[in-house]
């Protein structure tokens, strides 16, 4: 019984996927969802208690997808240098080619640290750039938390489209960051 649940839990969040993808954010309902999947409208409300825990289980699916993509980067280069400059290139253009997925892990009513599968997920990668984080170090999280905001206002410059128009792209101001 166990296993038909995983099962209609992993089809609801595929369902939303989809709507996402295909709608944007707006579009991902409970309801949408069921209909999406098949199953009756209300068959989503027995595997999630609101919209709000679709979401982050939807976000928890966008995260591991953009973890994988960035680590598979970083993991193929040797050096910190250049494994900072494949997580940013990773990371930009993981953001530019999935728009509403982005938006979704950023700019949703729920906070990604209410969700600790969601930090475990970001926490892979930065392990995979040999950036320890731990929850006893400061340092350690205040690092992390600095790669990310980069990460993430390099991804958002590129996206509205503020750095072409300076005539730049985001692997210039990649050079820039990771340049000792």
């Amino acid at each position: 019984m166990n296993d038909v649940v995983d099962d209609t839990r992993t089809r609801l969040v595929d369902s939303a996927l989809r709507l996402l993808r295909e709608e944007g954010l707006d579009a991902v309902t409970l309801r949408a969802v069921g209909d999406q999947t098949g199953l009756s409208r209300m068959a989503p409300y027995r595997h999630f208690a609101d919209k709000t825990a679709l979401l982050a289980a939807l976000a928890l699916r966008v995260v591991t997808d953009l973890s994988a993509h960035v680590a598979g980067a970083v993991l193929e280069r040797d050096g910190r240098v250049e494994r900072m400059r494949a997580f940013y290139t990773g990371y930009v253009e993981y953001a530019m080619e999935h728009p509403e997925e982005y938006r979704l892990v950023f700019a949703s009513d729920f906070l990604i640290g209410d969700h600790p599968e969601l930090e475990a997920a970001i926490d892979e990668v930065m392990a995979a750039l040999g950036m320890e984080v731990t929850c006893d170090q400061a340092a350690s999280k205040a690092g992390m938390m600095a790669l990310l905001s980069t990460a993430h206002g390099l991804a958002q410059l590129a996206a509205a489209g503020h750095l072409s128009h300076k005539g730049i792209s985001h692997t210039d101001v990649i050079d820039v960051l990771v340049t000792p």
